[in-house]
């Protein structure tokens, strides 16, 4: 799966809005929806450019501490534990050869996935 793929993936399955910005609560309702957007794009941005400048050693390694402590070194400004299992999840993603399909009506995506299975005797 693409760097860009497992990101957008991450950031949908892992990121809390409402933690990584609990000043959404005071924002008026008209300005939230642009406010939330730009922070989600400036998110997913930041963690490709953190990724291809400085990441790839982590991901052939496996270590997803060690991309989340570079990703907040870098200024990723995302709680800790949140960024972690965001980078965990990029780890995850990043390891299968998979092809997006299609969102279903319920809000869950569908992917191609090709794998092999070896049936020991």
């Amino acid at each position: 799966m693409s760097i860009d793929a497992c990101i957008a993936h991450a950031i949908h399955s892992d990121l809390d809005i409402l933690e990584a910005l609990p000043e959404v609560h005071e924002i008026p309702v008209d300005d939230l929806e642009p406010y939330i957007e730009r922070f989600v794009v400036n998110v997913q941005e930041s963690l490709y450019n953190v990724i291809v400048e400085q990441g790839e050693r982590y991901l052939r390694s496996k270590d997803a501490a060690g991309l989340c402590a570079t990703c907040l070194e870098a200024g990723i400004g995302i709680p800790p534990s949140m960024l972690l299992k965001m980078c965990q999840t990029i780890m995850q993603l990043s390891e299968l050869d998979a092809k997006f399909i299609l969102d279903t009506e319920d809000g869950k995506s569908l992917y191609y996935v090709k794998m092999s299975i070896s049936i020991a005797a």
